[in-house]
């Protein structure tokens, strides 16, 4: 009642009266106790048909929601009236509390970047680190929005693409690119020792959500990291290292492997107990089995797998007791997440191929057991970090679009016979290729279009493969090949999730050529045209 009374004194007959240090103070503080507007989507312009939002009278009646209005209207009138901090809270409590406003995030960009805009100079390393991550969890709250409202929402996309194209929606592309480029110039101005294990984290986190990678700016985070597990004269939480290699991984940022090795070293050091590491030593480290996983998952992207660090994330996810009920226990959850349990399935193949003398297992009877109750309330959080990591992870993508269907029917004029979405399951992979998996036959992963007498696999890598090089501007080289096809082509990167499914599929044994989104677009229908394309990349095939 407290919360909701201070909440009523901020609408929009009176907003005006109040200071900008009020107006965010109680927009915080109502994000921060959990005090979320009746109507969660009444601003989403970008997503939400006009009929589903309420109507001004409507948000009238509910005061949380008429606060959050208000504040908005007047920080988009006087945002100049607003200090840097104050700004910040501001957005950070939208985003806090999964409330989207494009109008106000697309104001507040234009402010920061905009002509004569106030830039990020003055920004304190939280100030920078909680202003991005605002903005990327706008985005990702599409996720909701798409689960909530369904067809109805003003999206075409799902999963990681969504949330790039929110994103723009929100911002527009140029804007959020301007915005993002400048917040890595002003880190790197400022310096990044200054920058707290959290705010690097909250910073990288941001980038990888959007797909937005400046090079020399996560080089550079990348060097202070590897320089403080060294001299561990600052203690890392462990979500604060699993978001910060998982972006990494995802963004295909290319860390040298010693950030992996120092992790091994740091974590071999601060997750010993009384009798050594085991699991209730790590779960005081990680509290959530989420972030051993994105760290499994990392690993296995960027390619190194050391021993005392892979002993530990298998330790914390599954133990040594081959008893789930009794990791559960330790880590106060009802199971492995999905997109754990496909995390190790990924990193068990990855690992069993590229580091066979580790001699990993899962355990007998895995995931029988070991995954979330039916039924029961789970206790990680609905669209916080980890469902967009779960995105990131995932390779078995069994939606098959337009691009995909015409590229398909090319390849059939060829003479190139082939089958849409081909599934690999685990039965496959252990009694073909003889990987230690377990008993349970699961969907593993998928290829958009096979020849499976040949094992030649073309994947149409759209949007969402690719990663935008912010420090790299360009248009698209020339056309790709095997030998090149995971070059940077301009601006564009092929990203983490794509890089670790075709080397799974390569160790597979599949010859896998991937068809950049561009190229085929840039054909224009020209059948023609097309069939020579296609007939192109079938003939660097050792197989065709």
């Amino acid at each position: 009642d407290a919360f909701r009374a201070g909440a009523s004194r901020l609408n929009f007959r009176f907003i005006r009266s109040f200071k900008p240090q009020e107006m965010s103070n109680t927009v915080w503080a109502l994000a921060t106790a959990g005090f979320a507007p009746k109507y969660i989507h009444a601003f989403d312009t970008s997503l939400v048909p006009a009929q589903q939002r309420p109507t001004k009278d409507a948000i009238m009646k509910d005061p949380i929601t008429e606060c959050f209005a208000a504040v908005a209207s007047e920080v988009m009138r006087r945002p100049h009236e607003f200090k840097d901090q104050e700004l910040k809270d501001v957005l950070w409590s939208f985003s806090k509390i999964g409330v989207r406003h494009p109008a106000l995030f697309q104001k507040m960009a234009k402010h920061i970047v905009g002509r004569n805009g106030r830039g990020f100079a003055s920004f304190s390393s939280q100030g920078l680190g909680n202003t991005l991550w605002s903005f990327a969890k706008q985005a990702q709250l599409s996720q909701e929005v798409i689960d909530a409202l369904g067809d109805s929402v003003k999206l075409v996309s799902t999963g990681r693409l969504a949330v790039y194209e929110t994103s723009c929606l929100d911002n527009g592309e140029d804007v959020i690119k301007r915005l993002f480029v400048r917040a890595a110039e002003a880190g790197m101005d400022m310096g990044l020792s200054r920058f707290t294990n959290q705010d690097l984290s909250n910073t990288v986190w941001a980038y990888s959500t959007l797909g937005l990678l400046h090079t020399v700016f996560f080089k550079q985070v990348e060097n202070e990291i590897v320089s403080r597990m060294k001299q561990k004269r600052v203690k890392f939480r462990g979500q604060e290292l699993a978001n910060i290699l998982w972006s990494f991984a995802t963004l295909n940022a290319q860390p040298d492997e010693a950030i992996v090795d120092e992790l091994s070293v740091y974590l071999t050091s601060v997750c010993r107990g009384k009798n050594g590491i085991d699991e209730k030593s790590i779960a005081k480290m990680f509290g959530q089995r989420q972030e051993l996983a994105n760290l499994a998952w990392s690993c296995a992207v960027i390619g190194r797998y050391p021993k005392e660090l892979m002993n530990i994330l298998y330790t914390g996810l599954v133990g040594t007791r081959n008893d789930p009920e009794y990791i559960k226990q330790v880590f106060n959850d009802n199971g492995l997440q999905k997109s754990s349990i496909m995390t190790l399935y990924y990193v068990q193949v990855a690992a069993d191929i590229e580091s066979p003398e580790l001699k990993l297992s899962l355990p007998s009877g895995f995931p029988n057991g070991w995954g979330e109750g039916e039924g029961e309330e789970h206790k990680h959080a609905k669209g916080d970090e980890n469902d967009l990591i779960e995105m990131s992870s995932s390779m078995l993508t069994l939606t098959v679009s337009k691009l995909q269907k015409g590229v398909s029917k090319t390849f059939d004029r060829i003479g190139f016979d082939n089958i849409l979405e081909h599934v690999i399951d685990t039965t496959e992979i252990k009694d073909e290729y003889g990987i230690q998996l377990p008993q349970s036959p699961k969907e593993f992963l998928s290829i958009d279009i096979a020849n499976i007498r040949k094992k030649i696999g073309v994947e149409v890598d759209g949007p969402g493969h690719f990663v935008c090089i912010l420090d790299k501007p360009g248009k698209p080289t020339a056309r790709v090949s095997l030998k090149n096809q995971f070059d940077d082509r301009g601006e564009n990167r092929v990203n983490g999730p794509t890089i670790l499914k075709h080397r799974l599929l390569t160790h597979l044994g599949w010859d896998i050529i991937h068809l950049p989104y561009w190229e085929y677009q840039h054909l224009k229908g020209d059948n023609i045209k097309e069939m020579d394309y296609c007939q192109g990349l079938l003939e660097q095939s050792s197989k065709w």
